[in-house]
């Protein structure tokens, strides 16, 4: 289970010195190309994982019937990750990670024949143990910077920063799966209240 926050980030002059960040690139497939096959998740008839444990299989299968998930496959420094996302409820969201050979999935990533997001990514981390992720897209998404924070409950509570913005999480808009497929380039002049420091 995932629980996520995510923050506009208004000024980045303010952030914290950030350090050395990693390169991602994500893209986002068709749900309706996902299925399990045997115990192999697959993607038009490509084996993505294999091999996932029974118990992993029979939730993920329930949820890949229900077609209301966001798969999505990331290049990230040197390694390789296949998502399936279920829907967000109060915050949280299901969530399977899978770590796979990177030559596998590179080609569908770097095709860019699905919407896709690249950023960097930089780690700031908190004194309680949690991580603040800061994300410099580039692209179509390019002057957006956001951070996110991974909490593990919905009632924990953290101290926000004073270099954060306007709290989006519930704003579908900001969703890498959303940027994925319209831009912030696109948009972005919807929105100016989110450009000034609070």
């Amino acid at each position: 289970m995932e629980i996520e926050y995510r923050f506009f980030i208004p000024d980045p002059a303010v952030l914290p010195p950030l350090g050395k960040g990693v390169k991602i690139i994500q893209c986002y497939l068709p749900k309706w190309k996902i299925e399990i096959v045997e115990r192999n998740l697959c993607f038009d008839g490509r084996i993505l994982v294999r091999n996932i444990k029974m118990d992993v299989n029979r939730k993920l299968s329930t949820l890949i019937e229900t077609a209301n998930i966001t798969p999505r496959i990331r290049l990230m420094g040197g390694r390789a990750f296949v998502t399936i996302k279920g829907p967000t409820t109060d915050y949280a969201r299901a969530e399977w990670e899978f770590e796979v050979m990177k030559e596998e999935v590179q080609d569908l990533v770097t095709s860019f024949r699905f919407p896709h997001v690249m950023k960097n990514r930089y780690e700031v981390p908190e004194e309680n143990g949690l991580v603040w992720e800061i994300d410099f897209f580039e692209g179509d998404n390019h002057g957006l910077v956001m951070a996110e924070l991974e909490v593990p409950s919905v009632d924990h509570e953290f101290v926000r920063p004073e270099w954060l913005g306007a709290e989006v999480t519930e704003d579908n808009r900001f969703g890498n799966g959303s940027l994925a497929r319209d831009p912030w380039c696109d948009w972005n002049k919807d929105v100016p209240h989110l450009m000034v420091s609070n």
